[in-house]
Protein backbone atom coordinates (compact mmCIF):
# COMPACT_ATOMS: atom_id res chain seq x y z
CA UNK A 1 0.00 0.00 0.00
CA UNK A 2 0.92 3.24 -1.02
CA UNK A 3 1.00 6.48 1.40
CA UNK A 4 -1.91 7.78 -1.06
CA UNK A 5 -4.17 4.75 -0.13
CA UNK A 6 -3.61 4.66 3.68
CA UNK A 7 -4.67 8.46 3.06
CA UNK A 8 -7.53 7.77 1.06
CA UNK A 9 -8.76 5.17 3.48
CA UNK A 10 -8.17 7.46 6.35
CA UNK A 11 -9.90 10.09 5.05
CA UNK A 12 -13.06 7.63 3.59
CA UNK A 13 -13.25 6.26 7.23
CA UNK A 14 -13.63 9.66 9.01
CA UNK A 15 -15.90 10.97 6.46
CA UNK A 16 -18.19 8.13 7.03
CA UNK A 17 -18.06 7.92 10.70
CA UNK A 18 -18.69 12.00 10.83
CA UNK A 19 -21.90 11.17 7.74
CA UNK A 20 -23.50 8.29 11.23
CA UNK A 21 -22.54 10.84 14.25
CA UNK A 22 -24.49 13.45 12.43
CA UNK A 23 -27.68 12.01 11.50
CA UNK A 24 -28.10 9.89 14.40
CA UNK A 25 -29.63 11.17 17.74
CA UNK A 26 -27.19 10.32 20.63
CA UNK A 27 -28.14 6.88 22.38
CA UNK A 28 -29.65 7.01 25.79
CA UNK A 29 -29.46 4.28 28.46
CA UNK A 30 -28.39 1.45 25.73
CA UNK A 31 -24.67 0.64 27.06
CA UNK A 32 -23.90 -1.14 23.97
CA UNK A 33 -24.38 1.58 21.77
CA UNK A 34 -23.52 4.36 23.57
CA UNK A 35 -20.13 2.45 23.12
CA UNK A 36 -20.45 2.34 19.34
CA UNK A 37 -21.36 5.57 19.33
CA UNK A 38 -18.39 6.49 21.45
CA UNK A 39 -15.98 5.02 18.93
CA UNK A 40 -18.21 6.67 15.84
CA UNK A 41 -17.04 10.07 17.83
CA UNK A 42 -13.48 9.30 17.96
CA UNK A 43 -13.29 7.94 14.26
CA UNK A 44 -15.47 10.85 13.27
CA UNK A 45 -12.72 13.43 14.98
CA UNK A 46 -15.57 14.42 16.91
CA UNK A 47 -13.49 15.30 20.33
CA UNK A 48 -13.34 17.70 23.06
CA UNK A 49 -14.95 20.91 22.01
CA UNK A 50 -16.58 19.03 18.60
CA UNK A 51 -18.85 17.11 20.57
CA UNK A 52 -22.74 17.63 20.50
CA UNK A 53 -23.92 19.05 23.99
CA UNK A 54 -26.75 17.50 25.58
CA UNK A 55 -29.81 19.33 27.25
CA UNK A 56 -30.86 17.78 30.21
Amino acid sequence: MTILNIFSWITTIIAIASLVAAITPTPQGNWWLGKLYRIIDWCALNVLKAKEKHNE
